[in-house]
């Protein structure tokens, strides 16, 4: 959404992230939520990056 110029809260992605899956736990082996989880990891990583370098609260 940034890169379309769209506003969105920086936590967003990972929000909708632990939604997903949440509704599809149990449906997936444990190594497909193991690397949704480190897609997730690294939202949170990048998403602090920018609070950090852009002072976004």
């Amino acid at each position: 959404m940034d890169q379309l110029g769209i506003p969105c809260d920086p936590d967003a992605a990972m929000a909708l992230l632990a939604v997903f899956m949440s509704e599809i736990e149990g449906t997936i082996s444990e190594e497909e939520m193991f690397s949704l989880a480190e897609i997730g990891g690294h939202l949170y990583r990048e998403g602090l990056r920018r609070k950090i370098t852009f002072g976004i609260k």
